[in-house]
């Protein structure tokens, strides 16, 4: 918490060409912020790009190495790298935030009994596998041109850092993919294991060769 209001405190000092510099300077000129708003866009943005974003940035290079074919189309046509990271995001974004709630009656739903008064906790990134709106939905293709994915949420809860995020990990991959083409997934039975909250999809690690 301090250290947003330290980071808060030298922008005003000495403004750079980043986006919290314009959240500070949108305040101090009277916009619609106030002292609490502009604390809480700065600290999820900080919060978004320590965590979400990088794991985010994992799954989708878990997701391209391990379909070669596709990598490697990427690597010869880059204009397609931003409708790749879309089905990254839809399969294998991070998915940090689930939201509880109680049953109010027995019931059950898709073969899984439900109890009244028994917390239930859907996956924000369940939408993302809808069979009716992504044809065979666990499969990858970067040639799917995902829309109406929820890996940044919706509506009112709208992730305000998407852009952010999602120009974050496009640069990467577009850098990693041009400077190390011959990249690759140390151990080609790799399996991968999984840690973090409730709902989340955050790799543990991805052990790569880089020539």
């Amino acid at each position: 918490m301090d250290e947003v209001e330290i980071i808060i405190n030298e922008r005003r000092v000495s403004p750079r060409s980043d986006f919290i510099s314009d959240l500070v300077n949108a305040r101090d000129a009277g916009d619609k912020l106030n002292d609490r708003e502009l604390f809480d866009q700065i600290f999820g943005i900080c919060g978004a790009a320590l965590s979400t974003t990088s794991r985010a940035a994992g799954g989708a290079l878990y997701l391209l190495y391990t379909h070669d074919d596709q990598r490697r189309q990427l690597i010869r046509d880059p204009p397609l790298i931003p409708d790749a990271i879309e089905e990254c995001l839809r399969l294998g974004s991070n998915g940090y935030f689930t939201f509880p709630r109680i049953a109010t009656r027995d019931t059950e739903l898709g073969g899984t009994v439900i109890l009244k008064g028994m917390v239930v906790r859907p996956s924000p990134l369940a939408p993302n596998y809808d069979p009716s709106v992504f044809p065979d939905p666990s499969r990858f293709d970067i040639n799917r041109k995902p829309k109406r994915i929820l890996s940044f949420g919706s509506g009112p809860h709208h992730c305000i850092g998407s852009v952010l995020g999602r120009t974050t990990i496009r640069i990467a991959i577009t850098r990693l993919l041009a400077r190390f083409p011959e990249a690759r997934i140390d151990d080609p039975n790799f399996t991968p294991t999984y840690r973090g909250a409730v709902g989340e999809l955050r790799l543990r690690s991805l052990p790569m060769l880089i020539e």
